[in-house]
């Protein structure tokens, strides 16, 4: 067995989702599912990040632009992106899961010490759904605060 200082057994498993901009980091334990694109239903809300819903495991969700929260403008085409099926751990929800899109694939990687550091910046604004700017081996990414979003969402009428 290896303890936290010489190893494997206190890794944390992570996901790089791809963004245009910067990855987002996520546990592998929020992560729920990675689907292809589907078919999604307009927003009708005036909140540009809200991209609709679409359907899943007989479930209707939120699909959420996490680029356009953080206002990047989100590209018309849809490419290889993908659908990265999260767990909000909100109670404030209807239901915990939420739809995040995604560029490509995400890449699973191991979160130690040695692999994971905060990056130098400004703090995000309070109300902003983004926890902290980390370094991932050489990579930049950021880390949603999954229960802001959740109150994003629980803001943004039906």
């Amino acid at each position: 067995m290896h303890s936290v200082e010489t190893g494997a057994a206190g890794d944390l498993q992570g996901l790089l989702i791809p963004q245009r901009k910067m990855p987002l980091l996520l546990p592998s334990a929020a992560v729920i599912e990675i689907l292809g694109y589907r078919e999604v239903t307009e927003s009708e809300s005036d909140a540009s990040w809200l991209l609709g819903s679409f359907s899943w495991r007989n479930l209707v969700l939120p699909l959420v632009s996490m680029e356009r929260v953080l206002g990047v403008e989100r590209e018309g085409k849809r490419g290889r992106k993908r659908i990265i099926v999260v767990h909000v751990f909100s109670d404030r929800l209807k239901m915990p899961f939420i739809g995040i899109e995604a560029t490509g694939m995400p890449r699973l990687v191991n979160l130690n010490e040695d692999t994971l550091s905060l990056a130098e910046g400004e703090p995000w604004p309070v109300d902003w759904p983004i926890s902290d700017r980390v370094k991932v081996q050489d990579t930049e990414a950021l880390i949603p605060d999954l229960d802001r979003l959740g109150a994003l969402l629980e803001k943004v009428p039906p």
